[in-house]
């Protein structure tokens, strides 16, 4: 496509997600009719009108709407050759892996021993991501090079392999009546106020409050994204009743604070549960809840030799702490 070029794909993206050319102009620090005249200049590249204008708002066309997915894909490749060119020329082997603290089920320690092992002189770097879409994102921008990521996440431009699956369980307070008993009912524990987590798409969101999949009498088996506590029973998304919106957490710490408090639960992996043992909260499997998921992810252009030498040992790692990935032995119940 003639004419093309990356500033135009900048600035239609600015003005996309702002869906205001004065506030998308103050972000690209540009001043406002030369945005307007980029903004035209790409429509007559594209040869179709990509937002509908009016002096109150301003929305995408279905065209706006097809060109923005394919134009931040491209944007994160122009970003990503500019890391990765950078990183191939500090004149030693590279890499740079994503990961989320406390996200990684005891298996990041011993893959990067094995990679390690085989490439003695490899430079590994680590970059911590706070959530799996943050993970995924470096990855599609180039600041890492492969990644273990806590599933579900938005794998568009990637490869991933699943390496991990555990059960969750819930975290309640300790003298929370549903503590009383060695294991909590889903529909139980989906009555009470769970942990929200502002931000998140609506697929983690289901999955973090508990009602993504679960067996039932009416379930489909058209989705298999995610594996619950029985792979072989089929899973459908939760039409059914809602927990009740608890309040909001920014990380793990305050979501176990709001635990503790008595405020809300929330679900977490074994192997995390198994790091945070605290008096004040009990852990109890909740069969029927959707199992966590690791997945190591790269992006899908990539060739690289390193990567495929992390791919290949988070395939057969086993976890460092065999311990993290058994549920935590139930607390007492209060008296």
């Amino acid at each position: 496509m003639n004419g093309l070029e990356v500033r135009h794909l900048r600035y239609f993206v600015a003005v996309a997600e702002e869906l205001n050319f004065s506030r998308a102009a103050g972000r690209l620090r540009v001043a406002q009719p030369s945005l307007s005249r980029a903004i035209i200049g790409l429509e007559r590249i594209v040869g179709a009108r990509l937002f509908e204008r009016s002096t109150r708002q301003v929305s995408l066309t279905a065209a706006g709407e097809a060109l923005l997915v394919d134009a931040r894909l491209a944007l994160d490749a122009v970003q990503a050759a500019g890391h990765r060119a950078a990183r191939t020329g500090r004149g030693r082997p590279t890499l740079a892996v994503a990961a989320k603290p406390d996200g990684d089920a005891g298996l990041l320690a011993p893959v990067l021993a094995a990679v390690q092992r085989e490439i003695p002189d490899l430079d590994i770097g680590l970059v911590f991501a706070s959530t799996g879409g943050e993970a995924a994102a470096m990855l599609r921008d180039g600041r890492a090079d492969v990644a273990l990521v806590p599933a579900p996440f938005d794998d568009r431009g990637l490869d991933c392999q699943d390496v991990h699956s555990e059960p969750r369980v819930a975290a309640l307070p300790a003298a929370h009546p549903l503590a009383a008993g060695e294991t909590v009912e889903l529909a139980d524990a989906l009555a009470q106020p769970v942990v929200s987590w502002p931000g998140v798409d609506a697929d983690l969101a289901a999955f973090y409050q508990g009602h993504d999949c679960y067996p039932g009498p009416d379930c489909y088996q058209g989705d298999d994204r995610y594996q619950g506590d029985d792979p072989a029973a089929p899973r459908r998304a939760s039409r059914g009743a809602r927990a009740p919106a608890g309040p909001p957490a920014a990380d793990l710490a305050q979501a176990l604070r709001l635990v503790e408090l008595g405020r809300a639960i929330t679900f977490l992996p074994v192997s995390v549960a198994a790091r945070y043992r605290r008096p004040a909260i009990a852990y109890r499997p909740v069969p029927g809840l959707s199992h966590w998921r690791l997945r190591v992810a790269w992006a899908a252009t990539s060739r690289s030799r390193l990567v495929a030498a992390f791919v290949h040992a988070a395939t057969t790692a086993e976890p460092a702490d065999t311990d993290s990935t058994s549920a935590p032995a139930p607390a007492p119940a209060p008296a």
